[in-house]
């Protein structure tokens, strides 16, 4: 399976962070907004046979301190308007000191845009992440050092 082309890009809590790689065992962050469209994509990806990377950021200013790979997203409507998302990944990996700014890691350009790329070979600017566009996520494109990952049981 091949990494996709978006990734999901949220924060964390030191504490979550820290908890999980002491415990060494599959992360689950849950949230309280409905992440559907994450959701979606989740799905589209796994139906193509790829995987879909989470970037974790945490810290004061935000930096991705840790990558993984996505297992699951739940969505559930507790009460009519009340939500909780559970998103769930493989252990978490530290992240590349290259991509550890949120400005390092791009927006997803707009359909339209990806369109005009395919079809005319334009390739327009890409809008930099940052702390405005990281609640509750963000859906980005995946740096460059996320490729294929291995196969459960290989290093």
């Amino acid at each position: 399976m091949n990494a996709a082309s978006w990734c999901i890009a949220t924060v964390v809590t030191e504490k979550a962070i820290a908890g999980l790689l002491e415990s060494g065992s599959d992360g689950l962050f849950k949230d309280s907004h409905p992440w559907l469209v994450a959701q979606d994509l989740f799905r589209s990806t796994a139906a193509k046979g790829e995987v879909l990377p989470i970037l974790l950021a945490t810290g004061q200013p935000l930096t991705f301190s840790h990558w993984s790979f996505i297992e699951r997203i739940d969505v559930v409507e507790l009460h009519v308007g009340q939500w909780e998302t559970a998103c769930r990944f493989e252990p978490p990996k530290p992240m590349h000191p290259i991509f550890s700014e949120l400005g390092s890691v791009f927006l997803k350009p707009a359909s339209e845009q990806l369109e005009r790329e395919r079809r005319e070979g334009l390739r327009q600017h890409r809008t930099a992440l940052d702390e405005m566009h990281v609640h509750p996520y963000a859906i980005c494109e995946t740096p460059a050092f996320i490729s294929t990952p291995p196969t459960h049981g290989e290093p």
